[in-house]
């Protein structure tokens, strides 16, 4: 590409009736510093592409790494997403296993305690049965053994009544006599008196 200074700096043969001189310096001088403007805005402008075409490979860069970035991303998501489910399937299936045993070892032990809540139910009837049994067989032997108690038992009143009897008639006799005890020491203090009446008189 020719520069402005080649411009400025070519120059032309003389020739009979050729141009003249001062019009094509002129010209020159003109074109030249057009021409110069003209350069000088395309290396700006070349500049600015290379600038762009600089900030464009660093972008396309930046957008590959970005898009590696991305894809290892999803890829890793993904990968994330199906470990979670596994593991969430994992857990799931190990939580019913444990429910399941769970389930299973309490009603095993519902049964084992229906079965001793009904072997103490037998055992219990059968110890209220004999102890029934025994009582039964205490009171036929108390029957037994006080079978006359209601006999024996009026006896004695009997002869409480009879002894009762003797005691009031013993008290009747007693008090009998202290009555006659008291009239004779009546009569006697009597006669003492008298006899004391007779002695005073004579």
């Amino acid at each position: 590409m020719i520069t402005p200074i080649e411009i400025q700096n070519k120059e032309f043969r003389r020739a009979f009736r050729g141009y003249s001189e001062d019009e094509v310096d002129d010209f020159l001088k003109i074109v030249t510093e057009d021409f110069e403007s003209l350069y000088k805005e395309n290396m700006d402008l070349k500049e600015k592409v290379n600038l762009y075409q600089e900030q464009v490979s660093r972008y396309k860069s930046i957008e590959e790494t970005l898009n590696a970035t991305l894809i290892t991303a999803q890829s890793a998501a993904e990968d994330t997403c199906v470990a979670a489910n596994k593991k969430a399937k994992i857990i799931v299936e190990e939580a019913q296993l444990q429910s399941k045993h769970i389930i299973d070892e309490t009603n095993n032990r519902i049964l084992e305690l229906k079965k001793e809540y009904d072997n103490l139910v037998r055992e219990f009837k059968v110890f209220r049965n004999r102890f029934k049994s025994l009582i039964k067989e205490e009171l036929d032997t108390l029957d037994e053994i006080f079978y006359d108690v209601d006999e024996s038992c009026e006896m004695p009143f009997r002869e409480c009544s009879y002894i009762k009897e003797d005691i009031e008639d013993t008290a009747d006799l007693f008090t009998e006599e202290i009555a006659v005890e008291e009239e004779a020491d009546t009569n006697l203090s009597k006669n003492e008196d008298s006899n004391d009446d007779t002695v005073t008189n004579e």
